[in-house]
């Protein structure tokens, strides 16, 4: 499902279109309309960033485009609708033009000759020979609707910073769009990371993740900004693998007790649609990462289990091949697992 934000213009609409192509809903956002629709995964820092310009807009719309006021029975008994221009709809914008400019006795200005732009000059100047531009409750509403917009702008920058730290390229990028942050700015929040020993170039005496000497200028930032952003996806890999294998063995475990007493029961065992269906999430994540890898080297040197020939495989082979093709090969228990398969 989107996520739709009406801007106070189109123009700012077009611009966000074009600024965030990447997140905007391709079926449901119309580029006649004022609403940008976004896909439902779109950065939370790009959403805040949008409301808050769609809130400014909005506001300085409202206080420039006073919209219509409706009228009271007096002002209709003041008005001849049989002449010219005038029209319910036409008498209302001007009296919110009135207001806006301070008229009290806006009848009194009144020409169905004129359009409802050309009133605007003529409250203008009725304005001004009467002590000026308004102050009332709706003008402090427009005045606070557009301070709470540049509010929630502040703190869309703020949360942005906090992803650009931690290597979000997204948000660095709104740093630098949004929120007037130069490219020195935004590689100066990016502390230069910690090197993984066995990642990158080893005949260098260097740390292989520190940016090259080659690198200059905004190549540099965008340089740690990609490290970091590796180093933080990989220890989330990491935390949320360890977590998966858990919880697959505990939902393997209490199937395999479920079927035991169908069995012991005399009852037929049955299929589990949700660990099927996790299945094949898992085996097409393998398949995604076979044709997707940068790094296509499955190194379980450390993993405690007996391999066949090697520590090291190509994860392309052993999707595609299998398992039994890699130097690492499969346990005996896999392989007994195998045969007895229920296909």
């Amino acid at each position: 499902m989107s996520i739709g934000i009406e801007f106070g213009e189109k123009a700012a609409a077009d611009r966000f279109r074009e600024e965030y192509a990447d997140h905007v809903c391709p079926i449901d956002d119309d580029r006649r309309m004022r609403t940008v629709h976004f896909v439902s995964d779109t950065p939370e820092h790009v959403l805040t960033y949008a409301r808050a310009e769609a809130d400014e807009g909005t506001a300085q719309r409202e206080a420039d485009g006073p919209g219509q006021a409706p009228l009271t029975d007096v002002e209709k008994r003041r008005i001849d609708f049989s002449t010219g221009r005038a029209n319910v709809p036409w008498a209302r914008s001007i009296k919110a033009l009135a207001e806006h400019y301070g008229v009290s006795d806006w009848t009194a200005y009144l020409d169905s000759t004129l359009t409802v732009d050309e009133h605007r000059q003529v409250m203008e100047e009725a304005g001004r020979e009467g002590g000026g531009a308004r102050d009332d409750a709706d003008q402090r509403d427009a005045e606070r609707q557009a301070s709470a917009a540049a509010t929630e702008l502040a703190e869309g920058c703020n949360h942005a910073r906090g992803y650009c730290e931690n290597g979000d390229p997204d948000a660095c990028e709104y740093l630098t769009g949004a929120c007037g942050y130069s490219e020195d700015e935004v590689s100066g929040l990016l502390a230069e990371p910690e090197p993984a020993a066995d990642d990158g170039p080893t005949d260098t005496e260097a740390s292989p993740l520190s940016p090259p000497e080659d690198l200059e200028g905004a190549r540099v930032g965008a340089y740690l900004r990609s490290v970091r952003g590796y180093l933080n996806a990989t220890d989330a890999a990491t935390e949320h693998i360890e977590k998966l294998r858990e919880a697959l063995e505990h939902a393997n475990d209490a199937a395999r007790a479920v079927n035991g007493i169908r069995t012991d029961a005399g009852i037929d065992p049955i299929h589990f649609t949700k660990l099927e269906d996790a299945n094949a999430d898992l085996t097409d994540l393998v398949r995604m990462v076979a044709s997707t890898c940068e790094e296509c080297h499955a190194d379980h040197s450390e993993h405690g289990h007996e391999v066949t020939a090697g520590d090291r495989e190509d994860v392309r082979t052993a999707a595609v091949d299998g398992a039994r093709s890699t130097p690492v090969g499969v346990s005996d228990e896999t392989e007994q697992a195998a045969s007895e398969a229920d296909t």
